[in-house]
Parts: structure tokens; sequence; C-alpha cells
């Protein structure tokens, strides 16, 4: 066993291990890009994408008069004294209904417009940490493999 000597080391294999360790830093580099590129992607969301895109002047109308019709009907339907004048208009039954339908309508109105306000708010707060989180990464990351160096 004397003539043997050690397999040499495949060639390829020394090469991808080298070519590995040069790209780590690149990696940590793309890493605080991407975070970067996110970060201002944050800033400029609202803009590119504003919630009028989903809330329509048509739908605010709808909205005002609903909540101007809950606002009269609601004088109508409060009455403590059950005094119902031949000028006030429907009849209270009629008007609790009515009030009843309008209340949930003006519900949903608002459940929508907050979703339009806030959807463009909330995917920017999203991009914004996401960036955030990523470039404090890489740039740990970077350090890291410069202090191992």
């Amino acid at each position: 066993m004397k003539g043997r000597s050690k397999p040499k080391e495949n060639n390829a294999v020394s090469t991808a291990a080298a070519h590995y360790d040069m790209t780590k830093p690149g990696v940590f580099f793309g890493a605080i890009g991407l975070g970067m590129l996110l970060l201002i992607l944050s800033g400029i969301w609202t803009t590119l994408f504003p919630g009028t895109s989903s809330w329509t002047q048509e739908k605010s109308e709808l909205w005002m008069k609903t909540k101007d019709r809950l606002h009269n009907l609601g004088f109508v339907v409060a009455n403590p004294t059950g005094h119902v004048s031949m000028h006030s208009g429907p009849e209270t039954g009629q008007a609790k209904q009515e009030y009843d339908r309008l209340i949930v309508e003006s519900d949903r109105f608002a459940v929508e417009f907050q979703s339009a306000y806030d959807r463009p708010r909330t995917i920017s707060a999203i991009l914004k940490w996401t960036g955030i989180s990523l470039a404090v990464l890489g740039i740990i990351g970077l350090y890291v493999v410069n202090q191992s160096r």
C-alpha cells in the first residue's frame, strides 16, 4: 500500500466550493437591494394604486343619501311619545322597517369605504416592513460573512 497515493481532489468540486463562497456576499447585496426597492415601492404605493379605484363618486353619493334618509327617519322612529302627526309622513311601523334596512345598507357602505381606504395603506406597510427586514438581514449577513474572512 506504499505505492498508493491519496486520490486527487476533483477539480470541479473545489471550483464549485470556491464559487459558492464568492456568491455569499452577492446574496446579501441582493437582499439589501431588494429591501431598498421594496422600501421605495412602499413610499409610492398609495400614489400608484389609490383607494379611489374601488370607491367611486357614485358610491359616495349613495352613501350620503342613505345617511341623510337615516337621519330623517331617526326622528320618526325614536319618537318617545309615540305620537304620529299627519305631517310626519309614513307610519312608525313602515318607518322602522325602512330605518332597519337603511342601517344595514349604511353599514355595508361603511365597510366597503373602510376597505377601499385601508387596502393601499396596508399593502404599503407590508412592503415597508418587508423591505426594512430584508435590508437589515442583508446587512447582518454581509457583516457576518466579512467577519468570517
